[in-house]
């Protein structure tokens, strides 16, 4: 059964919803297992998730945390065992796709998880290299989970590619790339804010990275100009490229 948690009146992650479906799915049985998958950050509005409080709140009622840093990766510090609000504060798995980092373009999606969430010993994608021992009757995978869970040949020069773009990031630090996105943002939304005929989806004072999706109106008629009208105006007079529509987050 897949359960939606609804958002508060901030456009958060409603706590007080999550922990009410957490306790009725509890009374289902201590067999029941109870996995939630979070985004760290909007890919729509940017706005961030506290994943501490979801983490602590999962590991209270003996579930699993897992968080897609697809859009907050490139940003935020990513800490497995952050124990800042206590030591039941620490993610079970996160997502990462590199290619959204400065430079990313063409390395593969990243996955770090606890050791003891893979107890299957058979691996997900049966290859080349998942064994270490092989009979006509019988086989034996590898014990390294990073190994088995790879078959065939790993894209080496991608991974390599993933690796240097952490290291850029590092290299400023993600409190220095925060900073910046911050005043990114606040200049943003302070011009664009004001005016009457644009409309920014999203809480814009909580917090949240300088990503805007953004409404315009007509100043005659009052309604929706089109977003590939929009866009196409963008691209074709001012050089600036922007994505139309919304393609992968239908909910909103």
């Amino acid at each position: 059964q897949v359960i939606r948690i609804r958002q508060n009146s901030d456009g958060l992650t409603d706590l007080e919803h999550l922990e009410t479906e957490l306790r009725r799915s509890c009374r289902c049985g201590p067999e029941r297992l109870l996995i939630g998958s979070f985004s760290a950050a909007s890919n729509v509005t940017g706005i961030l998730t506290d994943t501490l409080a979801i983490s602590l709140l999962m590991h209270k009622y003996k579930g699993f945390a897992l968080f897609d840093y697809a859009c907050a990766a490139p940003y935020v510090e990513i800490d497995m065992n952050c124990t800042e609000k206590g030591e039941q504060a620490y993610k079970d798995a996160v997502f990462i796709s590199p290619h959204k980092f400065v430079g990313g373009p063409q390395t593969p999606g990243i996955l770090v998880a606890k050791r003891w969430l893979f107890k299957n010993k058979t691996p997900h994608g049966v290859g080349g290299g998942t064994v270490v021992f092989v009979r006509r009757f019988n086989h034996t995978y590898l014990h390294e989970v990073e190994h088995r869970e790879e078959g065939g040949t790993p894209a080496i020069i991608e991974s390599i590619r993933a690796g240097l773009v952490f290291r850029l990031k590092q290299a400023f630090s993600h409190k220095f790339i925060m900073s910046r996105e911050n005043e990114m943002f606040e200049l943003a939304s302070r011009i664009w804010g004001e005016h009457p005929n644009i409309l920014i989806l999203g809480n814009l004072i909580v917090r949240r990275l300088p990503i805007f999706s953004m409404l315009f109106l007509n100043p005659v008629t009052g309604r929706l100009l089109h977003h590939d009208f929009v866009a196409m105006l963008l691209n074709d007079l001012f050089g600036i490229q922007v994505r139309s529509g919304c393609a992968c987050a239908a909910p909103y």
